[in-house]
């Protein structure tokens, strides 16, 4: 805050030869004053203006200027945790600023029988930053020992305090300790045995449903087979890469999914069981004894299938797998596919 310095009247008095007024009505019995009394007042007042102005110059040297800021402290803690005793152990505490820097300093007297362990969390921090000290110390009986922190925090520019004191402070015995940690050992084992118990319940479950979703696949392959046994022999699909991608699309959840509605439903399962045994798709197949495709069962688009997807994506890769493809014919195995997509990804992986 800005202190402003003294600043001295424009007239104190009236000029020589003038007479001074009372600025208020005159009685009438009060006379003016005389013009030789003006006179000697004002002679005095011109020897005292050396002093005076050299008094005026002192104060608004000293008294115009900016206060000094200085570093304040709140302490987290009261005064009369400066000394406290802790299942026997006596700690001293105090936090004296030296140097410019905050310290916390600790004496411990372990007064018990046995060996103590005393955990501190000391913290100091201001509205910019804060600074945390962690400190586990073993005391003998009848040891005495001190610690001593000092932090980097300072008050900053607009002169905020400094927050410091203790954000923990534990006593315990060794074997309060080794009891603790015991404690805590068979709680971690407990959540990992309850964990790996709630896994194996879901794997078993997911087992099962598939072992389900496979039985209920067989049955439909097996009516499949003998109302096809009983019709007319169904035309040969032809590979399609276009449908290729498609499935691939769908698999990984494209929205909107592709629409499949032009393709047949012998034909999806024709692709579908290339994918599964080129390894891009995870899932299952059941076959008629001419090798034709039944039924499929899909899990989920492989990390193989993904990158694969990922490559056709771009416009020149997939002009390259469409000429490939088209060198097969109408037909190609699981093992040319499994190729054609292997040679794209790792050329895309050597690329980057």
């Amino acid at each position: 805050m800005r202190r402003r310095g003294i600043e001295p009247s424009k007239a104190p008095f009236p000029a020589p030869g003038r007479t001074f007024m009372m600025n208020r009505p005159t009685h009438p019995l009060v006379l003016p004053i005389a013009l030789e009394s003006i006179d000697q007042m004002n002679r005095s007042i011109t020897r005292m203006k050396p002093s005076l102005s050299a008094c005026i110059a002192i104060l608004l040297f000293f008294g115009s200027g900016p206060a000094t800021p200085v570093l304040l402290a709140q302490r987290v803690e009261s005064q009369k945790d400066k000394s406290v005793t802790i299942h026997g152990v006596e700690i001293k505490k105090d936090a004296p600023n030296i140097g410019g820097n905050w310290h916390y300093q600790m004496d411990l007297i372990n007064r018990t029988n046995e060996t103590m362990v005393v955990d501190v969390e000391v913290r100091f921090a201001n509205d910019e930053i804060s600074e945390t000290f962690e400190d586990s110390i073993s005391l003998d009986p009848g040891q005495s020992a001190n610690r001593d922190w000092v932090s980097k925090v300072h008050g900053t520019r607009n002169n905020t305090l400094v927050l410091y004191g203790l954000k923990k402070l534990l006593v315990r015995s060794t074997r309060q300790v080794a009891e603790q940690k015991q404690f805590e050992a068979e709680r971690l084992n407990r959540e990992f045995a309850q964990k790996a118990a709630a896994d194996y319940a879901r794997q078993q479950k997911a087992t099962e449903e598939w072992r389900k979703q496979m039985l209920e696949l067989a049955e439909g392959n097996r009516r499949a087979s003998q109302l096809k046994a009983n019709s007319a022999p169904a035309e040969p699909v032809r590979f399609n890469i276009e449908l290729v991608k498609l499935l691939l699309l769908d698999m990984e959840g494209q929205k909107p999914r592709p629409d499949l509605g032009g393709f047949p439903k012998p034909t999806q399962n024709y692709h579908w069981a290339l994918l599964i045994e080129a390894g891009l798709v995870d899932g299952a197949t059941i076959k008629s004894p001419d090798g034709s495709v039944n039924s499929v069962m899909l899990k989920k688009i492989t990390s193989q299938g993904r990158s694969f997807l990922t490559a056709v994506k771009n416009d020149k890769n997939w002009q390259q797998v469409i000429e490939k493809t088209a060198l097969e014919g109408d037909k190609i195995s699981s093992a040319r596919l499994k190729e054609i997509a292997t040679t794209l990804t790792d050329a895309g992986a050597t690329a980057k």
